[in-house]
């Protein structure tokens, strides 16, 4: 079996980047010949790995419609695929091979990553995104052979706008490995992992620490990521206006540094507004970190697998879920993280979303029932 991305491999594009890399791999390990075509690496990019063939394009003329004069054709010229497969919606790339693949009459697929989430509609360019649906996007999601979604909330966002092709539920794919670095000291810290961005909330956890104060004087909140930058000035701003020295912020880390920072974390926080997965969960829960998220993303386990706190999208909730973290003895915590890892070994492993992806293709191209995760 031949497939198709299209996508971006680019650490610099943050949880996609990775879910869609560990996708690919897996689907490679299965024997399946699974490709992408993309677009040159951004200034300073890299790749998220280099077991996965990439085919690049000319680079996109614009970068709010990634628009290119030549991608067509340059799909075109790789050959025909048994499938195609977008991941990302809005822009030109995922039109481009939904049209290359009823052009050679092959079935496309189309993952929208939580682009169709009602506040990613809402944040930025809304009239475009209502346009754009109605004039062609909604026409390509229901001439799919199938959506592509990470939770059921984003099953039944989609379900709202009109989406009437199956849908697919699956997880994005974590990493199950050891990891060389442990806890070496006996503060806690409290870890924030990924793109600054105003919809990640970060304040939140800044906002927690000034009003738990005393308690937290003996803690560490410790942001990783990199991103808006006037995002990440205001968040410096705030911390200085509330006079607190204990936050810091250590910028884009990859591999070793990653890694290091991550195992000195007691808890990881993803205080999001919304998110159709994220990915800091999955990178806690698999080095065994419980974790806190908010109910504007699907992780109701960790509540149900005793592996960190779920709860409502405000500051009071949010304050009191690190209040609680920060309160957790240290043999507790060691414990949520070890049911948070294993929940990851069953669920959310490269191997086991492979396994799904593959059936999922199968049943595209072959028939027959449908899989137990389509709907």
């Amino acid at each position: 079996m031949k497939v198709l991305h299209s996508g971006s491999l680019d650490v610099n594009t943050g949880g996609p980047a990775m879910s869609t890399y560990n996708t690919l791999w897996g689907l490679r390990a299965l024997g399946i010949d699974a490709e992408i075509i993309m677009y040159p690496l951004s200034k300073n990019g890299r790749l998220r790995g280099n077991e996965v063939p990439v085919h690049y394009a000319k680079p996109a003329i614009d970068n709010k419609l990634a628009y290119s004069f030549s991608l067509k054709n340059e799909i075109r010229s790789l050959g025909e695929y048994d499938i195609y497969h977008a991941q990302g919606v809005w822009q030109h790339p995922t039109y481009a091979i939904a049209d290359v693949a009823r052009e050679q009459k092959k079935p496309y697929l189309i993952t929208p990553r939580g682009m169709l989430y009602p506040q990613d509609i809402a944040k930025s360019n809304k009239f475009f995104k209502i346009l754009s649906l109605k004039i062609r996007l909604l026409n390509d999601l229901n001439k799919a052979a199938c959506v592509h979604v990470t939770c059921s909330d984003e099953m039944e966002h989609c379900r709202r706008l009109g989406v009437t092709s199956p849908i697919a539920i699956v997880p994005n794919p974590v990493e199950i490995k050891d990891y060389p670095y442990t806890k070496t000291d006996d503060i806690f810290r409290l870890g924030y992992l990924g793109r600054l961005s105003p919809r990640k909330n970060i304040e939140g956890l800044i906002y927690a620490f000034a009003e738990l104060g005393k308690e937290t004087q003996h803690a560490e909140l410790l942001i990783i990521g990199g991103g808006d930058e006037k995002y990440e000035t205001f968040l410096k701003s705030e911390v200085e206006r509330l006079s607190l020295k204990n936050v810091r912020f250590v910028g884009f880390l990859s591999g070793d540094e990653k890694d290091k920072a991550l195992a000195s974390c007691s808890v990881l926080a993803m205080p999001s507004e919304f998110e159709n997965l994220g990915n800091v969960i999955l990178e806690g829960l698999v080095r065994g970190i419980p974790c806190i998220a908010t109910q504007g993303a699907p992780w109701e386990n960790l509540r149900t697998h005793k592996c960190g706190w779920w709860v409502e999208y405000n500051q009071t909730a949010i304050t009191e879920a690190v209040r609680a973290a920060l309160h957790t003895p240290e043999a507790e915590l060691k414990q949520m993280g070890c049911n948070g890892r294993k929940l990851m070994e069953q669920e959310y492993s490269i191997e086991a979303v492979a396994h799904k992806m593959n059936e999922l293709y199968q049943w595209i191209l072959e028939g027959g029932d449908n899989p137990k995760f389509v709907y």
